[in-house]
């Protein structure tokens, strides 16, 4: 019976995802669609007005005039409803693919119960209603009972809860001393535990409290008017949805063209990457199983060059690729070499190489050995073999060569710097946050509004791709440490 319950719950659940799938891909493209209707006010020579950018439109649409104050209502309601409905979804399939029967318990009836007052609040009452089912499918498997039982036994128990009951006094005796004093000791040994539990989860609160109201006040700011964020001495620390300007979302997009800077930067980050995870890969396994003369002083030569910094090979690169052959700065056959510049140069790392050779170093020799005796060639080896045991640290090194990129400045910045006028086209969004230009019409003043719009452009992608991936990247970090 209970395996025909769990069976059932299975089947719901893997269609509750699918509804949640459903809807965060219906909010999503509802977002786009009523982004896309946001009017940029222009001046009379067809620039945008900067200066009137939050003055009020209607807009026509197939459900009627929508004002400004709506469409920015409705674009902050579905963000927030994406916010609810995407982890949930991700949550719940992590946690539905490793399930097993006897993991469910009390606590999950009472938890998809709860999911289900959340998928309500999320305005989806499909999967409200079937994660409400489910909690009695679960209770099934739990208990024995679903919801008829559920149904015939909680009015007796509503009936035995409110009845009055009588009253027994019982007689304490008294404690020997050393009772007393083992009661004593229980009392202080829980009043100390309680008192560090309170110690320990204030610290938390605090420190989470540190790292989370800086990048709320971006957000916050992203959000507000120019006279809001600059001007106004006393700026608010909440903004209702009617007044979230998501207006300096497409200023920052489409006129100062941050999109192009956007694409520009996963181009950069996506080809360099690939490059660095294919040298990195060879060069660890060469390092860790392949025997030649000289390895061990040539990976120390490598290890060596750890301790000089990165700005110190910035001079000796940009004569590499501007004299030295390549001609790739200052050649006006090719616009796109800035990306060769911006990638080649990056696709290796020493210290992704030392992390990976450690973990490849953690394979018995003894298995490398067998497969040479079966035939075996090393690139075969290394692919299906070496590469699948230790796809945790790679995976982890792909995540932070592309955190890296994407925060790349530097390198960027002189690259593009060489011919200003060609160049702003392939600015990185690092690049484009310093020089891009924010300031007020006739005026000196920056627009903090869309300046920190620009920014939480930058931040929130990878701030999701932590989150998503972040038990990846914390094993994989540890892994790399372990001696083989």
């Amino acid at each position: 019976m209970k395996t025909t319950a769990y069976a059932r719950y299975r089947r719901f659940e893997a269609v509750t995802l699918l509804v949640d799938f459903v809807a965060a891909i219906a909010y999503l493209i509802l977002f786009l669609l009523f982004f896309r209707l946001i009017q940029l006010p222009v001046t009379g020579n067809g620039e945008v007005d900067l200066a009137n950018l939050h003055q009020a439109f209607v807009y026509e649409t197939l459900i009627g005039d929508i004002t400004t104050a709506k469409l920015n209502t409705f674009l902050s309601l579905l963000t927030l409803l994406m916010i609810v409905t995407i982890p949930m979804l991700v949550i719940n399939y992590k946690k539905l693919k490793k399930m097993t029967i006897y993991e469910l318990n009390e606590y999950s009836i009472s938890g998809k119960f709860v999911q289900g007052l959340i998928s309500l609040f999320a305005i989806n009452p499909i999967s409200a209603g079937l994660r409400f089912y489910n909690s009695f499918v679960t209770m099934q498997v739990v208990k024995g009972y679903g919801f008829k039982t559920f149904l015939t036994t909680i009015k007796p128990w509503f009936k035995k809860l409110f009845e009055k009951k009588p009253r027994i006094v019982i007689e304490e005796e008294e404690d020997d001393p050393e009772t007393i004093a083992l009661k004593k000791n229980i009392r202080r040994q829980n009043v100390v535990y309680a008192l560090r539990m309170i110690v320990t989860y204030f610290f938390l609160v605090l420190m989470a409290l540190v790292i989370i109201v800086p990048f709320y006040w971006m957000v916050v700011t992203s959000l507000k008017t120019f006279y809001e964020s600059t001007v106004n001495q006393n700026p608010s620390i909440f903004v209702s949805l009617a007044d979230m300007q998501w207006i300096n979302y497409k200023v920052v997009l489409q006129e100062l063209d941050f999109g192009r800077y956007l694409a520009n930067t996963a181009f950069v980050a996506v080809i360099s990457t690939s490059g660095t995870i294919f040298t990195t890969i060879l060069a660890a396994y060469a390092f860790a199983k392949i025997e030649f003369k000289g390895r061990e002083l040539i990976f120390s030569i490598l290890i060596m060059t750890m301790m000089i910094p990165g700005e110190l090979y910035v001079i000796t690169n940009f004569l590499t690729v501007s004299r030295s052959g390549f001609s790739w700065i200052g050649n006006a056959a090719g616009n796109n070499q800035y990306f060769l510049t911006m990638t080649i140069p990056f696709m290796t790392s020493i210290s992704y190489i030392f992390f990976l050779r450690q973990n490849f170093k953690q394979i018995p020799d003894t298995l490398y050995q067998a497969a040479r005796v079966d035939g075996c060639s090393d690139l075969k080896y290394l692919t299906r073999v070496m590469v699948p045991i230790a796809s945790p640290i790679i995976f982890t090194i792909t995540l932070l060569n592309i955190f890296g990129a994407w925060n790349a400045f530097i390198w960027p910045r002189i690259i593009t710097s060489t011919n200003p006028i060609e160049g702003q086209n392939f600015w990185l969004i690092s690049v484009a946050l310093r020089d891009a230009s924010f300031n007020y019409p006739g005026g000196d003043r920056i627009m903090y509004n869309l300046q920190i719009a620009a920014s939480a452009l930058v931040t929130v992608p990878l701030m999701i791709v932590f989150f998503a991936f972040r038990k990846y990247i914390m094993s994989g970090v540890g892994r790399s440490g372990t001696k083989g």
